[in-house]
């Protein structure tokens, strides 16, 4: 007989993530219920977890987690079987609205960069997780549950990277060394970038980065100047930055980088609603900026495509593999300015 309640990790407040036994979510009308094997950890979290509560109204023993995978364990009438590996893209979009039948579902007028899985309903932090099933999506045996865990991060990256139209021998500049930084100097790199330089914040992040080995330069975002070899190489300003930060430091340095008529391509969120901007300089330099968020739906089947084939492994990126009795602790160690942790994935 099934069980009727689950381990889940509970955000119950401000920074205090508690581990409860809860009921197993009641799989409804074009659900699906699958056993959760992996969910990455996300910035989105740590922003939640900071203020103690999700995006929807009156959430109670709320569960946080959107970067997940699983085996179906109840395929309640859908195209999927018991045993299918799956993964869920957690943007909840009507499929109805003009960007959505412009295949621009990430632009969905229900979305506005909140209506996703975790966020206003819960998510996979848990044993068990029950959603639409149109928001599921066949794993090919190839794609291991971390990297499953992954996705997410590299769907962003992806959609920025081709948003930003990077052509051959172009030269990149990349500031934040977050997991979506990473990937996204890799994706520069294999994309046909010549030069790709990194803006750090300190050094206790970068074995995974150097390890991969797709930056050519690294730098402190404090400092005023570039070193001088990356003067040197980005002689005139750099074709496209990529600003992953979401701050008005992040976004100064790649205005002070960008070559007249080049490309900022922004997707850090900013925690205040707005920054400061040297307009005078967009208008006189001529540069464009471009906001990126998240990706289409045939942009997560790619991002998909990415792993299957080998072209990405994300898994370079994953310092800490945790249990949910772990993630509060994960999210402290992840806000640490001093602690080495990149990417987690938590395995129920």
């Amino acid at each position: 007989m099934a069980k009727d309640t689950m381990k889940a990790a509970v955000l119950v407040g401000a920074k205090q993530i508690e581990i409860k036994e809860v009921p197993v979510p009641t799989v409804r009308p074009g659900d699906i219920e699958i056993k959760v094997t992996a969910c990455g950890v996300c910035g989105s979290d740590i922003h939640m977890w900071k203020a103690g509560q999700g995006w929807g109204k009156n959430m109670q023993d709320f569960i946080m987690g959107h970067e997940f995978c699983g085996v179906v364990t109840n395929p309640n009438g859908s195209k999927f079987k018991e045993g299918d590996r799956v993964t869920f893209w957690a943007n909840l979009y009507c499929g109805e609205c003009d960007m959505c039948r412009a295949g621009l579902e990430h632009l969905c007028r229900d979305v506005n960069g909140t209506n996703y899985i975790g966020f206003v309903c819960n998510g996979a932090y848990a044993e068990r997780f029950a959603g639409k099933a149109k928001n599921a999506y066949l794993l090919p045996d190839s794609v291991s549950d971390v990297a499953a865990g992954c996705i997410d991060p590299l769907m962003v990256a992806y959609h920025a990277v081709r948003k930003a139209g990077i052509k051959l021998g172009d030269k990149v500049l990349v500031v934040g060394n977050g997991i979506i930084g990473n990937m996204i100097g890799e994706l520069a790199k294999k994309s046909g970038a010549s030069y790709v330089a990194l803006s750090k914040l300190n050094d206790y992040k970068l074995a995974p980065t150097k390890k991969a080995g797709y930056f050519d330069a690294y730098f402190d975002a404090a400092s005023e100047e570039f070193p001088q070899e990356t003067q040197e190489a980005s002689k005139g300003g750099f074709d496209i930055a990529f600003e992953a930060v979401g701050a008005e430091s992040a976004m100064q340095n790649c205005i002070s980088a960008i070559k007249p008529g080049g490309t900022i391509v922004m997707i850090g969120n900013s925690i205040t609603p707005t920054i400061p901007v040297n307009i005078n300089r967009a208008v006189l330099q001529e540069f464009r900026l471009l906001g990126s968020v998240s990706c289409t739906e045939e942009e997560f089947r790619g991002t998909i495509d990415l792993i299957a084939n080998g072209i990405i492994d994300p898994e370079a990126y994953v310092t800490d593999i945790i249990g949910l009795d772990d993630l509060q602790h994960t999210l402290e160690r992840i806000v640490s300015p001093t602690d080495s942790i990149l990417k987690a994935v938590v395995k129920p």
